[in-house]
């Protein structure tokens, strides 16, 4: 395959690898259980291990590994992890990138995404653009002119965690009432289990889209967005992630209501909303841009 950077995306159930060429093809793409990869003890250890293997030996430029975390602005610690509490502070750069003696390159996952999705999408560098994931939470990062906005403390674009007057419930980031536990996966997982228990979560909004639980849901999300519209006005807004892909899920309503909450005139009129799709190797393929676009700077 020639020259590869190993593109890496490490979340709290699963960890997905693959060899990426400059061209973005993919080889020897796997998805394991993060438990099966890191599981020593020894975290750094155990990557630097586990990324010596898999390389095998062959032409690697760098190593790049998105996190479902907060980093430093320097991007060479990770600061808060809720779902990889033991990643947490750990001189991920220095050490791997000294273990392994490549460039190693950390940043937000949802960062490695809004990467994908600007080239897939051809979205110019220049202006604003913002990347709206729905997941599990909401994973949000915004280019200017082609670079992340990282902010003072490198925790910029944490829109999950804006406040939701009137909610108490409990956030992994330590505060209550964000915005990401009323208006993310889990909330959806919350609404299966005590008011659909009969009904597969992947088939909440085929069966149940037009109920008002779910039409509030949705709502919700339009508001999140809308609120970084309003703010930053943006030149593109990418919204995607797993809820916004399940079936039935009703994209038109979505885009009624971001555009009903957004400032008129503007940034309400001529708005550029683009829904991405979920593919399997986004997040490595993602990564592995990233990290060929630093090298190449």
């Amino acid at each position: 395959m020639g020259r590869t950077v190993i593109g890496i995306d490490i979340g709290g159930t699963h960890f997905r690898v693959g060899r990426v060429g400059a061209d973005g093809s993919v080889a020897d793409f796997r998805k394991l259980p993060t438990a099966d990869i890191l599981c020593s003890g020894d975290v750094l250890a155990d990557l630097a291990g586990f990324i010596r293997d898999y390389s095998g030996g062959g032409d690697v430029q760098a190593v790049a590994i998105g996190f479902p975390a907060t980093l430093d602005r320097e991007r060479r610690r990770v600061l808060q992890a809720p779902n990889l509490r033991f990643m947490e502070r750990l001189p991920v750069v220095e050490a791997l990138s000294r273990s392994l003696g490549v460039p190693v390159f950390a940043e937000r996952d949802v960062t490695m995404a809004l990467c994908y999705d600007v080239e897939k999408y051809r979205i110019p560098d220049q202006g604003i653009v913002c990347g709206i994931y729905f997941g599990t939470g909401i994973g949000n990062a915004v280019n200017i002119d082609g670079r992340p906005l990282l902010g003072k403390n490198g925790v910029a674009g944490e829109l999950g965690h804006i406040p939701v007057d009137g909610s108490a419930i409990p956030c992994g980031c330590g505060n209550a009432g964000c915005m990401e536990n009323l208006a993310g996966g889990k909330y959806l997982a919350r609404l299966e289990r005590e008011r659909y228990p009969g009904t597969a979560i992947g088939e909440l909004f085929l069966r149940h889209g037009g109920e008002p639980l779910l039409r509030e849901f949705v709502d919700r999300m339009a508001e999140a967005v809308a609120t970084e519209v309003n703010i930053l006005d943006p030149d593109c807004v990418l919204v995607g992630g797993g809820v916004p892909n399940m079936a039935g899920f009703p994209r038109e309503y979505l885009d009624e209501r971001i555009r009903f909450h957004a400032r008129k005139p503007c940034p309400a009129e001529g708005l550029n909303v683009i829904y991405t799709e979920d593919e399997r190797e986004k997040s490595v393929v993602g990564a592995a841009r990233y990290a060929w676009r630093r090298l190449s700077a």
